[in-house]
């Protein structure tokens, strides 16, 4: 810290007296007058020296309380800066991946906090470029009430050393100045109260000014929090409703799987008694081929003859009527297997809006603000209501 310890005040009058004797009567007057006016003058000189001390301690802490207001908003709008381009692209490739609606809860929400993540940092920028201006005039002020204070320490020496000149004494000579007081004593009284009551406005400035951004850096905060957590009550909320939908389609998908497997199944025993029909026919037509070659007389229409044509006619009818019962099996499950066709493109899609918006999820969770113990803590009560925790300045 840039301090300056204050001088003290140098007993003049015991100097006075040792360098010009103890004979008082010998002093002229007009010598004494010029005596007490050189002490006169160095007594207030110093007062001031120590005034102007005391307030470029004031400036010098106001100036270091400034920068750390600086180095916590400059952390927060870095912050701020790097968290809206990671919403920004998570709102584009929601809009690319799923082709959301416009109207879709999570994408509003998510469109609110960029928007008010961009106004935090517009915000902020003004206020950085505000309070670089006023950090600036401090650190000038405070370089003229330094050099003001070497200049009084300057003076105060010079009039230190006429009061204590021996004349009798041999010494080094200083050269003659050529430069003459450009300043009366009243202009030079208004300069010092001047400086000074500019440093203490500056200072009176900076610290309210300090304070109200200190205030706007938690109510921002706040505000974002508050946005962050409707933003990710939305994608929660989104991500149950996909989860439910998903989980919907999966059980229609094996619904589906057994319907399939049960066509599959009458088709196949369908198939197979058609097959053990036409096996049968096949036979039964050998048989009476064979029962058509008996010789003269013993060709008639006997028991065998006619047992044989009558199974014939029944596996023919049979197989005539399992015929349709097989295509109608297989109309069923070109159906069918569209069905789970369809339903899995949609589980496909909706799958993938889901990893789209998990990842998002996962990504606006996983953002941690920048720690910084200079920002202000805040109580929150509801969305319109701040409590600021910290002191006032």
């Amino acid at each position: 810290e840039r301090t300056l310890s204050v001088q003290g005040l140098v007993a003049l009058d015991d100097e006075i007296v040792c360098a010009l004797g103890h004979d008082l009567s010998q002093i002229p007057s007009a010598t004494r007058s010029t005596m007490r006016n050189l002490t006169s003058r160095h007594k207030e000189v110093s007062q001031w020296q120590a005034q102007i001390s005391e307030t470029i301690g004031q400036v010098d802490r106001e100036i270091i309380a400034l920068e750390q207001v600086k180095s916590t908003a400059d952390s927060f709008l870095e912050e701020k800066l790097s968290y809206g381009q990671l919403m920004a692209e998570c709102v584009e490739n929601k809009k690319l991946n799923t082709g959301v609606l416009a109207q879709d809860p999570v994408l509003i929400e998510l469109k609110k906090e960029v928007q008010l993540t961009n106004e935090i940092t517009v915000l902020l920028q003004k206020q950085i470029i505000i309070l670089l201006d006023k950090l600036s005039s401090l650190k000038e002020i405070y370089a003229q009430l330094l050099a003001d204070y070497q200049d009084k320490g300057e003076a105060n020496k010079l009039s230190t050393k006429c009061i204590t000149l021996d004349i009798n004494s041999a010494g080094p000579q200083l050269p003659v100045s050529e430069h003459k007081p450009s300043l009366s004593r009243d202009n030079w009284t208004s300069r010092c109260k001047d400086i000074k009551r500019t440093a203490d406005n500056l200072v009176k400035d900076s610290c309210s000014f300090r304070g109200n951004l200190r205030f706007t850096l938690a109510r921002l905060k706040n505000a974002h929090e508050c946005q962050h957590r409707n933003t990710d009550g939305a994608m929660q909320k989104k991500i149950n409703e996909m989860s439910k939908v998903q989980e919907r389609l999966r059980w229609e998908r094996q619904n589906i799987m057994y319907e399939i497997k049960d066509l599959t199944n009458d088709t196949q025993k369908v198939a197979g008694q058609i097959r053990n029909c036409d096996s049968k026919l096949h036979q039964t037509n050998h048989c009476l081929d064979i029962l058509n070659h008996r010789p003269r007389q013993e060709l008639c229409v006997d028991q065998p003859f006619t047992s044989l044509t009558l199974e014939k006619n029944d596996l023919t009818k049979m197989s005539s009527g399992l015929r349709p019962t097989l295509q109608r099996c297989h109309q069923d499950m070109g159906p069918m297997h569209h069905r789970l066709s369809t339903l899995e493109d949609k589980m496909a899609t909706n799958a993938h809006a889901l990893d789209v918006e998990q990842k998002c999820h996962n990504l606006h969770q996983s953002f941690l603000p920048l720690y910084n113990p200079n920002v202000p803590a805040v109580l929150y009560k509801t969305q319109c209501q701040l409590q600021l925790v910290d002191g006032v300045c």
